[in-house]
């Protein structure tokens, strides 16, 4: 009985499999023996699990036994998962709504008061995602107000709940009319004159300038009906005494005839609207 001859391999596959092998099972690849043995032939076997890759290599002599050494690549990176790890929206605060509205980052600062009220709402309003116009009432004073004086402030007194208030309360609070006249519905181009809402949030202004209506920002959904907007402008957080001691005296300088006229006529017109034909198609 001849001896098997020894398997020929090209020198860089030798290369390669020594690199898995243990520095002390490195004298397993040579075909010569010392002791006269026949030589050993060298079988590479692979093994593939989900958790990783791994290399088997078996020494097979003349006799029964083998000697078998394993090296285990490390299991693939999750590219995957790597890429869909996204960067958490940051935490809404007032510091925030403050930076975002001094850098002039009007989209940003919408998006967060937006979520402020949410958050401010209470825990029905944060698991839903979006404000009922009945939990507005449980919103303090002291944080809308606070969340008005930074629009306030950092706008020059143009944009902020109480601004929209004030223009709503000369609208006779008649939403269409208050709408136009903040630029949430823009003028069509048509013979007749007719509006339509704007786009968001592309139609939308985004910036501060002498062109931007008074009241444009912040934005409040209406795709639910009017009554969120109605709830925020009537909070108390709005009912300012000075705004009311003007409209008085201004009733009074009209005459006390026309004035009394005048008054009956706003105490119906101050009431909401029925606003039944009023869809609005607009969400933002």
């Amino acid at each position: 009985i001849h001896p098997q001859p020894p398997l020929r391999r090209p020198a860089m596959a030798n290369a390669s499999l020594q690199s898995f092998l243990p520095q002390h099972h490195h004298s397993f690849l040579n075909s010569n023996t010392h002791d006269g043995s026949p030589p050993a032939l060298l079988k590479l076997t692979t093994n593939s699990t989900n958790a990783s890759n791994s290399i088997s290599f078996k020494l097979f002599a003349s006799s029964s036994s083998s000697v078998t050494t394993t090296a285990n690549s490390p299991a693939p990176t999750p590219v995957a998962a790597a890429a869909a790890a996204t960067t958490s929206p940051p935490t809404p605060s007032l510091e925030l709504l403050g930076q975002q509205l001094a850098a002039g980052e009007y989209r940003q600062a919408d998006e967060t008061t937006r979520a402020l009220l949410i958050v401010l709402a209470g825990e029905a309003a944060r698991r839903r995602g979006y404000v009922f116009f009945s939990e507005v009432q449980f919103i303090s004073v002291e944080d809308l107000r606070a969340v008005d004086a930074l629009w306030l402030e950092h706008s020059g007194g143009r944009f902020g709940y109480s601004v929209q208030r004030r223009v709503w309360d000369k609208s006779l609070r008649e939403f269409t009319r208050f709408f136009i006249k903040i630029g949430w519905m823009k003028k069509l181009d048509t013979e007749v004159e007719q509006f339509n809402y704007r786009a968001f949030p592309d139609e939308f202004i985004w910036e501060l300038t002498d062109d931007t209506p008074e009241g444009h920002l912040p934005l409040t959904n209406a795709l639910r009906g009017t009554r969120l907007l109605e709830n925020i402008f009537t909070h108390p957080a709005f009912d300012c005494e000075e705004d009311e001691a003007a409209g008085a005296d201004e009733e009074a300088d009209k005459g006390s005839a026309t004035g009394q006229n005048n008054k009956d006529d706003n105490k119906g017109r101050g009431r909401p609207k029925s606003l039944t034909d009023f869809k609005p198609d607009y969400s933002f």
